[in-house]
């Protein structure tokens, strides 16, 4: 567990997993003014680093917690952190609301898509009815939530103050120092047209920090948003080119190959350890097939 003071009041928490190359990837934000909040959850293994990391803040309460989308990595450990903090009320997006208080499907898919690393991340357990809120009921002065369903249908972004909590709607962000990591997230079922125009809602904000789940902060939002718009089509064209060259090499490694040549945000993989390169590759591995699938059904 890393406590990151990132801002007065705003901490970024780093949730240690079991697996290898999972440092500074899954966090959770809090912000500790007034009212209180969390912005994702992590995953159940990693729960009681969060609890630990909100009795270090100080924080004997929440008002809210905020999950920008109900994937394992996100949202599983809700039903914990709810048994120490009872009074919170979570907030997320209307299709996750059944999901969350009966988990049991959720919990399923997670194994199919992830396999040994949901066993890893954990089961996760139900959240309470009574605590649970459709974003569509959510109506608090100071916050506004926009359905951004690019990376998942049941995706949303978190504006608060001169903050912008992405999630994943901005893809995954790191800052190495003396250049900067992004890349989209697309797994399947990726549809380009949704990312774009998710995107395009959050360029409709005054510019914003904004505020990544994998992981990070940038103080300019519209920049940061306007280079991954950019980037999505980019690597449209250069996967779409690579489809065009069947066999050989495999696909997902030819893309990629590609990808470190054309794209400059990307390239940066090359300056991470050896284990956050093996995560990355892993995600990448999915993401690449969200966009080959969404070109294949393109092309019929």
């Amino acid at each position: 567990m890393s406590i990151l003071e990132v801002r007065p009041h705003l901490n970024l928490v780093g949730l240690e997993q079991k697996l290898e190359g999972l440092d500074r990837f899954i966090s959770s934000w809090v912000f500790n003014g007034e009212p209180k909040f969390l912005v994702d959850v992590g995953p159940k293994a990693s729960a009681h680093y969060l609890i630990d990391a909100l009795g270090e803040l100080g924080v004997n309460r929440l008002d809210f917690i905020f999950l920008t989308h109900i994937h394992i990595d996100h949202a599983g450990g809700t039903g914990s952190i709810i048994k120490h903090f009872p009074e919170a009320r979570v907030i997320c997006h209307p299709a996750g609301v059944s999901h969350l208080i009966r988990p049991e499907k959720l919990w399923e898919g997670s194994k199919k898509v992830l396999g040994e690393v949901a066993l890893q991340y954990g089961e996760i357990d139900p959240v309470p009815a009574g605590n649970l809120l459709s974003s569509d009921g959510f109506k608090t002065e100071g916050f506004e939530l926009i359905k951004t369903p690019g990376h998942a249908v049941h995706h949303l972004s978190l504006v608060y103050d001169r903050y912008l909590f992405a999630g994943e709607a901005g893809g995954v962000f790191r800052n190495l120092g003396n250049q900067l990591y992004l890349r989209p997230s697309t797994p399947p079922r990726f549809i380009l047209e949704e990312a774009v125009a998710s995107v395009d809602r959050l360029l409709e904000l005054k510019d914003k920090e904004i505020c990544y789940a994998h992981f990070g902060i940038h103080p300019d939002s519209q920049e940061m948003l306007r280079r991954y718009r950019e980037q999505i089509y980019l690597w449209r064209d250069v996967i779409a080119g690579q489809m065009k060259f069947p066999g050989g090499q495999d696909i997902i490694d030819r893309c990629i190959t590609a990808l470190l040549k054309e794209d400059p945000l990307f390239r940066s993989l090359t300056d991470m350890s050896e284990e956050e390169r093996k995560r990355e590759l892993y995600f990448l591995a999915n993401n690449i097939r969200g966009y080959l699938g969404y070109l294949a059904s393109s092309q019929k």
